[in-house]
């Protein structure tokens, strides 16, 4: 009598296979998520360095506009402009209410205010920043008094989430920096 074997083919997926499957592709949603916390932050710490280099630019041009205050040594700061306090006078058109006649010490702290605190579009709101802890400093070689031809330094500090080492897991805040020396 002749008997046949007959072996049954396998058909489908075993539980091993779908598991090592699922496994894999679980690994590869979290490189990916990785990948986008740490492409979101490094654009997040972009915009902060781009804020930083147009406010600082924007300052250095409103100096340039106002010897008076330059010369009598009005933009010699340092510390943190947006902590609450407001400028004397609101030397700027808002609302249509028509901008206060400033006298130059007082165009400079407001230069130096609107420059680095409010958001745009929330003029007159001390609390906003697009900087997280702004603190600049801004000191001319003439010391108290800054004659004309006198050379500036300023100096732009603020916090931020960068990664300056990838082997590193520590996510404290580092302070980034911009620094110009000019001439007005």
């Amino acid at each position: 009598m002749n008997k046949y074997i007959i072996y049954k083919q396998q058909s489908g997926s075993t539980l091993i296979e779908v598991l090592i499957a699922l496994l894999i592709f679980t690994i590869g949603l979290q490189g990916i998520a990785s990948m986008q916390y740490q492409s979101v932050k490094d654009n997040f710490d972009s915009s902060q360095r781009s804020y930083g280099v147009w406010a600082a630019q924007e300052l250095i041009s409103r100096i340039r506009a106002n010897p008076d205050a330059r010369d009598a040594g009005d933009y010699n700061v340092n510390g943190n402009p947006c902590d609450g306090s407001l400028p004397p006078a609101y030397c700027a058109d808002r609302d249509g209410s028509g901008a206060a006649i400033c006298a130059p010490n007082e165009m400079a702290a407001f230069d130096i205010w609107e420059s680095l605190c409010p958001t745009p579009n929330q003029a007159h709101n001390q609390n906003q920043s697009q900087l997280f802890k702004p603190n600049i400093e801004i000191t001319c070689d003439g010391g108290a008094t800054c004659a004309t031809g006198d050379q500036f330094t300023l100096t732009l500090q603020w916090e931020s989430k960068s990664v300056s080492d990838d082997a590193t897991t520590n996510d404290a805040l580092k302070t980034e920096q911009f620094q110009q020396v000019f001439r007005p």
